[in-house]
């Protein structure tokens, strides 16, 4: 289980829902349900609940019609398990795509840098329909390229399955050739063209107005819709970029290479192209929200393999050229956790069970969590330099962006000290509560003295004295709070406390500092300056005797019990 709840709980109290304020509906609490539910247990049938609850609440109604979007993914809801036996590797993408969304409202309520970016962009300056309501142009924008970033997914898949099958075949005689198949179409015009409904010049005549360039592409083509938006964010040539866009499916046929992502934007634009025609809804939402979140689709993968290539040789992208696809790029890349192998060869690998986000103004860190097992040993760098390759991540986390790894296994030789202390239920959930610490550790350091390097930005990196503390404070939350009536349940049940009153926190705190110095002492610390690897610090005198600032490493540490006991799934109850 992650520790996106806190985020994105922020996230859901700041958004307002156009919807529920002018028509009376509750789709705000419909989809908060349907996250909250998704969150405390990741499964394809919550999944489908995120999608279907984000669809349904911005669902253009067609006479007689169902909604295609919800179809569409109803089908893909299993298609990937069945799917995946004639393929080497492949992951999760349905859980996948909700767990991008609920990462990218995680950024955006805890960056503010991101939000300046997106409110500099967005909406522009010719576009007239924007929601007015707090967050929600953010909402729409980034819920429709998160969610349908990877529908197109099944032509990728039926490329791979195409190419194993013909290899398996070709190998049977012993003799090792490489047989390369290729996907073309025939007609691939037909793909590439959206409906004409209603007549075309009034369909198109807002976004033709709003930009001279018009005249060198088709405002229903795909191809020159997505090439035009691309040009106008990005600063690329025109009509190098139309003729890239147009060649693509002929590469990717000739390379053996298929990025999903150009499908999935095809089938965006074409589908609300037509639905937005019928409904008789505002032209301007197709050529501006949706051909913005297409566009971003697009560009998760068509950024690094095209035009950071020659001819375009574009550098990190910036925030506030292109929001959407920014945030959909650094989302895509950090959500590694929680993705079930379906491939072959993916089955016999080790994928992260969980992350741990620290996310604060100026600073992003992602901490994966493996319960067996081991990531590969380069995985962290490489991930931290792809990134920072293809984003510019200091404009929007200046303090640090950091890539860390952590396997449970790593906890063993902690496991009879912490049985000897006392074992309670949430043993099984201590390894995650202590690398929750930590981080919220980090936060508070960077927010107090961002010139000053944290000494282990990771919690893998903090000397085994260190990490044992981290582990018995995270044991001694249930001791704590029974020692003033409080208990843990599991998240969800009415009653949960939010906050401690202020003088149970300093009781509270006080207790929380005898108990640290008690186990440093019985570890053979020593008053001195501040030293782990000589085991001596300052603060091992008695609680009155330490300064403000620092008894409000104490005070945090109560205070944050009810956010890091829900990092876990639980909550704090009153007796």
């Amino acid at each position: 289980m992650s520790n996106l709840s806190p985020f994105v709980d922020r996230f859901f109290d700041q958004l307002s829902l156009a919807a529920d304020l002018q028509e009376g509906h509750s789709y705000k609490s419909f989809l908060r349900g349907a996250v909250s539910t998704f969150l405390s247990g990741e499964t394809p049938e919550t999944a489908f609940a995120v999608y279907r609850a984000f669809f349904d609440s911005y669902r253009i109604t067609l006479p007689g019609k169902n909604d295609p979007f919800i179809d569409l993914v109803d089908i893909l809801r299993n298609y990937e398990a069945t799917a995946a036996t004639l393929i080497d590797k492949q992951r999760d993408h349905f859980i996948h795509a909700v767990n991008v969304f609920l990462t990218g409202l995680s950024i955006y309520a805890g960056s503010e840098a991101y939000r300046k970016a997106f409110d500099s962009a967005v909406p522009e300056k010719d576009y007239i329909y924007a929601y007015q309501t707090p967050h929600e142009e953010f909402f729409f924008r980034w819920g429709v390229a998160a969610l349908f970033h990877d529908v197109g997914y099944p032509v990728e898949i039926v490329g791979h399955q195409i190419n194993r099958f013909i290899r398996m075949v070709a190998d049977a005689d012993g003799d090792e050739v490489r047989v390369k198949a290729q996907i073309k179409f025939e007609n691939f015009s037909e793909l590439n063209h959206i409906r004409e409904v209603v007549p075309k010049r009034p369909f198109t005549r807002a976004y033709y107005d709003a930009y001279e360039s018009c005249s060198y592409i088709d405002l229903l083509t795909p191809n020159d819709l997505l090439a035009h938006h691309v040009h106008q964010t990005l600063g690329t040539d025109l009509m190098e970029t139309k003729k890239a866009v147009d060649r693509f499916v002929d590469d990717m046929a000739a390379s053996g290479f298929i990025d999903h992502g150009y499908y999935s934007a095809m089938i965006i634009l074409k589908w609300y192209g037509y639905a937005i025609q019928r409904s008789g809804d505002h032209p301007e939402r197709f050529y501006w929200p949706i051909l913005d979140s297409a566009t971003a689709i697009l560009l998760h993968n068509y950024y690094r393999n095209v035009l950071q290539k020659k001819p375009f040789s574009l550098g990190p992208m910036a925030a506030r050229k292109n929001p959407i696809a920014f945030l959909l790029i650094l989302c895509d890349e950090l959500q590694e956790w929680n993705r079930e192998a379906h491939g072959i060869l993916t089955r016999t690998f080790t994928l992260a069970d969980t992350v741990h986000l620290s996310i604060k103004d100026g600073y992003l860190s992602a901490t994966y969590v493996t319960r067996h097992g081991h990531l590969p040993p380069k995985f962290c760098q490489e991930k931290i330099e792809l990134l920072q390759g293809l984003l510019d991540l200091k404009a929007i986390f200046p303090l640090g962006f950091d890539v860390d790894a952590e396997s449970l296994d790593s906890f063993e030789p902690f496991k009879p000290q912490l049985q000897k202390v006392n074992a309670r239920p949430l043993l099984k959930d201590i390894e995650l509560l202590a690398i929750a610490i930590h981080a919220r550790y980090c936060e508070k350091q960077l927010q107090d003295h961002p010139e000053r390097p944290l000494d282990y930005p990771d919690f893998s990196q903090l000397p085994d004295d260190l990490k044992y503390s981290n582990l018995r404070q995270a044991q001694n939350i249930c001791d704590r709070l029974e020692q003033v009536g409080y208990r843990l349940g599991p998240k969800g049940r009415k009653g949960a406390v939010k906050e401690f009153p202020p003088e149970l926190v300093e009781f509270m705190a006080e207790l929380e500092h005898e108990a640290w110095m008690q186990e440093r002492l019985s570890r053979g610390w020593k008053l001195g300056e501040r030293n782990a690897e000589k085991k001596t610090s300052p603060y091992l005198v008695p609680y009155d005797q330490l300064s403000e600032e620092i008894k409000d490493y104490d005070r945090d540490a109560i205070r944050n019990i009810p956010a890091l006991v829900e990092r876990g799934g639980m909550a704090v109850y009153g007796n």
